[in-house]
Order: C-alpha cells, then sequence, then structure tokens
C-alpha cells in the first residue's frame, strides 16, 4: 500500500441527499447541485483508485471542507454553518465506496473533518493506515495521567487492538 493517498474535489461541498417524510410521503433531498458534486467526488477519487493498491482494511480519512467566500477576513477559518461535518463525509465516503477506492466506509475506524472557509469551494481528501500508538511504543511516550487511566473514561485511548 502506498503510503497515503490524496486528492481534491473542487466544487461546493454539499451533503448527502436523505429522505425527507412530508404528509406520509417520501420526498427526496438530492437536487442538482448534490447530484453534479456526487459526480465530481465519485469522478476523481475513481482517478485515485488507478493509482492506488489495495488499502488495508483499517484506515485514517482526513477530509478538509472548502467553503468559498469573498471575505478575505474569513479564509483559513472554521466555517460552522449548515451544511454539518458528518453528513459531508458521509457523502464523500459513499461516493470512495461507489468508486471502488474503498472496499466499505466502515473500513475507516478513524476520520478527522474540518470545514473552513476559503477561496473556492472543494474538498481535500487524504486516507492513510490506522496505526495506533501504545503504551510500549518508545517513539511517542504517553502522558501518565492516560497511561494509567487516572482521567475517567480515558483509559481506553490507551488499548491497543491486539
Amino acid at each position: 500500500m502506498p503510503t497515503a493517498i490524496t486528492f481534491s474535489v473542487n466544487g461546493i461541498p454539499r451533503p448527502q441527499p436523505r429522505p425527507r417524510f412530508v404528509k406520509g410521503r417520501v420526498i427526496s433531498s438530492a437536487d442538482a447541485n448534490a447530484k453534479r458534486w456526487i459526480r465530481s467526488v465519485e469522478a476523481v477519487a475513481a482517478q485515485a483508485k488507478s493509482y492506488a493498491e489495495e488499502l488495508d482494511p483499517a484506515l485514517s480519512v482526513i477530509l478538509v471542507f472548502r467553503f468559498p467566500t469573498k471575505d478575505k477576513s474569513r479564509h483559513g477559518k472554521p466555517h460552522t454553518f449548515r451544511p454539518d461535518s458528518d453528513n459531508l463525509a458521509k457523502l464523500v465516503l459513499d461516493c470512495m465506496t461507489r468508486a471502488g477506492l474503498l472496499k466499505d466506509d466502515s473500513a475507516v475506524s478513524s476520520l478527522c473533518i474540518r470545514k473552513t472557509w476559503d477561496i473556492e469551494g472543494g474538498v481535500d481528501v487524504l486516507v492513510l493506515e490506522d496505526v495506533r500508538l501504545t503504551a510500549s511504543d518508545d517513539s511517542l511516550p504517553l502522558p501518565d495521567w492516560l497511561q494509567s487511566g487516572g482521567v475517567a473514561g480515558l483509559s481506553r485511548f490507551n488499548q491497543s487492538d491486539s
């Protein structure tokens, strides 16, 4: 497997369309803009697949969604408006699966999502093997409070999957 797979898609990021129920009927929320975004993401993911080898089952995915604004004072600052991060990520992961880049999006065991303002819209995608640090990893020792589980609930971050 290559160290990383990266690709970018330009356009205004759209959330995963979801069916809505109105007065007992199912209404689709997929508009023409969402369909164009889906086609764009799938096309670029399919291109990335042609350069990739088989991906390991445990993956880390980092998604940086860029939303366009003419206000230069906002560039690089967090985008805290709709659409929601999880719905944006769902669309991209589903497109990566349909394009064959991922066998199944359930292979993603670590997901980082960032939304930011920028000059132009799009998404930057980075796919890596999910490598977890353990307490025995001498290159980066864990802090004492995390090793001992002294803070309620945080001891699970020190567990290895072995």
